[in-house]
């Protein structure tokens, strides 16, 4: 997998357990990588006027990290103390508010609208006992990523996936 320039990425696998992630919106993309993301942080802090079933429902959900949504539109103090932020709006420009502000603040941010801001691609991820396997082209093939995690899926015999669909390759 490569960059627009050229170079591929570097697989880094981080220890989120202490960390606080905020994700701006409420919709489907910011519902596939907070169902991902909380196994793995922390804490979550969903800032979104409305947001999908699965989101209001994952809220009261004691078995995965604490995902608290506040219901309200986005301001820039709400990512003041986070270490890391999804800009998952459907406003690109709102996204782009969003990541400035994170560059400005050292906060690692991904833009959802925009592969070209992204300080990280969000991987397709496969969990099952123990393993933990990231799956990523760097936004370009999502179609064979897809095909990668059923492939990896089979192997760890896994019998779910924590996707319903594989548009999480940025």
């Amino acid at each position: 997998m490569s960059t627009s320039q050229g170079k591929p990425f570097f697989p880094v696998f981080l220890d989120l357990s202490e960390k606080k992630v905020v994700v701006v919106g409420g919709g489907s993309i910011a519902e596939r990588r907070i169902l991902t993301l909380s196994r793995f942080v922390g804490s979550i802090t969903v800032i979104a006027p409305e947001v999908t079933d699965a989101i209001s429902r994952i809220t009261s959900d004691t078995q995965q990290a604490p995902v608290t949504w506040i219901a309200k539109s986005y301001e820039r103090t709400d990512i003041m103390d986070a270490d890391l932020v999804l800009a998952c709006t459907d406003d690109p420009d709102l996204n782009n508010d969003i990541y400035v502000a994170c560059k400005c603040l050292g906060i690692m941010v991904n833009d959802c609208s925009d592969k070209n801001k992204c300080d990280f691609y969000f991987p397709s991820v496969v969990q099952k006992d123990g393993i933990v396997v990231g799956i990523n082209a760097g936004g370009t093939d999502h179609h064979r990523v897809k095909a990668v995690r059923q492939r990896v899926e089979e192997v760890l015999e896994c019998k779910t996936s924590l996707y319903s669909d594989d548009t999480a390759d940025r």
